[in-house]
């Protein structure tokens, strides 16, 4: 099994010769791996270049690869890419070249991919972790732990913005790049690529680090900028994950109408005020007054009513969920079998609007309509949850159903 570290560089002089004897001493916690470093290098003009080469030339397990282009995003997939087209790695791991990350971690790294884990995260933010930084970059840290948790949904991940990462070739074969703003010359690269690995079903884990402050050189960190576009890719990430929610309320709204307007017909003739039949359609059924009994429930007209209109928006739920809403989601086995399974689920829904009509009707003489909306709404977001765990359920390439694959207990 080959594993290739890849470090990228832009004027790391020096640091960059002590970061490879670091990695490269690693060897020996982990003998049956074929360790290799690789320096992804920016172009830098201080020299950077001329040490990696002279080490190489040595020693066959360093390399160089030239990117030409500044950014830490080209630096870093252009060097994995490397490593899995030239040196045919088989776990790909990165970590900064200043000496902020300790190579000592990269055996434990490696325990959890070989235990079956697709991406290893160097956590600062999680017991054990520790972060070294200034105040102002801890801050940065933190708070865009806490944006990213938000707007992706992702509460179960700790760090989304450090370098120090190991994963396997065949997780970052199935990245989707295109996707990613990977050329930005920021570092939005570190949380993007986690985006990606979430979307692909990765299974995730955390590993504690302490984060050090360089001790030479200078930070190419660029906070506003970044800042700027991890909130832009936030904002991305939540317009995309919430267009669902929204055909969800759409459909929600035109089975409110049908249900409100069958309603209306069949218990009064009328739509609201608006009278549109000489009667009821279901006038040979009797009121409260006269109405028969069963068990504890009084057969009337408007409780006949409810039960058919409510049924009428559930099967118009269920086509428009169908064929637009949940269009993109799984649709395993027959159709007749989902629809069973949608009545099934719905069937919380409807017990809340028919509870909300004859509650407001009958015990505070209230239009049936007032009990209708309000059970209507209450119910949408039961449904809404039902639907996505039980009849649509989520491909595994798309991230809303991820958070089972973050951080699982090891058996």
């Amino acid at each position: 099994m080959r594993l290739v570290v890849t470090i990228p560089t832009y004027n790391e002089k020096e640091n960059i010769e002590e970061i490879i004897k670091k990695v490269l001493a690693q060897s020996k916690k982990i003998p049956d791996v074929d360790l290799h470093v690789l320096v992804s290098d920016s172009h830098s003009p201080d020299g950077t270049a001329e040490i990696v080469k002279r080490i190489s030339k040595t020693n066959p397990k360093v390399h160089y690869l030239d990117v030409k282009e500044r950014g830490l995003g080209i630096g870093l997939v252009k060097g994995h890419r490397y490593a899995t087209d030239k040196f045919k790695a088989d776990i790909l791991a990165q970590m900064d070249g200043d000496l902020s990350h300790d190579p000592s971690t990269l055996p434990v790294m490696l325990d959890f991919i070989e235990k079956g884990y697709d991406l290893i995260i160097g956590s600062r933010l999680m017991r054990g972790g520790r972060n070294l930084l200034g105040w102002h970059r801890r801050l940065f840290t933190r708070g865009s732990a806490l944006y990213c948790k938000i707007s992706w949904g992702t509460f179960g991940i700790g760090e989304y913005t450090n370098s120090y990462r190991m994963f396997t070739k065949k997780l970052f074969e199935k990245i989707d790049f295109r996707k990613i703003p990977w050329k930005s010359k920021t570092y939005i690269i570190q949380p993007a690529f986690l985006y990606g690995a979430l979307a692909t079903g990765a299974k995730v884990k955390e590993v504690p680090i302490t984060f050090e402050d360089r001790k030479k050189g200078y930070s190419k960190a660029q906070i506003v900028s970044y800042t700027l576009d991890v909130l832009k890719f936030g904002i991305k990430v939540r317009l995309k994950r919430s267009k669902t929610f929204v055909k969800f309320l759409t459909v929600g709204s035109v089975s409110y109408l049908l249900n409100a307007v069958a309603l209306s017909l069949l218990n009064r003739g009328e739509v609201y005020v608006f009278p549109l039949l000489k009667g009821p359609i279901l006038s040979f059924i009797p009121t409260i007054d006269s109405a028969s009994h069963f068990l504890f429930l009084t057969l009337d007209r408007l409780f006949v009513s409810s039960l058919i209109s409510i049924e009428l928006s559930i099967i118009l739920n269920f086509v428009l969920h169908e064929n637009w809403t949940f269009k993109h989601r799984s649709h395993q086995g027959l159709i007749t079998a989902r629809f069973l399974k949608f009545n099934a689920t719905s069937f919380g829904s409807p017990l809340i609007q028919l509870a909300s009509i004859l509650i407001f009707a009958r015990v505070f003489n209230i239009h049936e309509q007032i009990g209708l909306a309000l059970g209507v709404v209450i119910g949408l977001f039961v449904n809404y949850f039902l639907n996505l765990l039980i009849v649509w359920k989520e491909h595994p390439a798309n991230i809303s159903s991820l958070a089972e694959n973050i951080n699982p207990k090891i058996e």
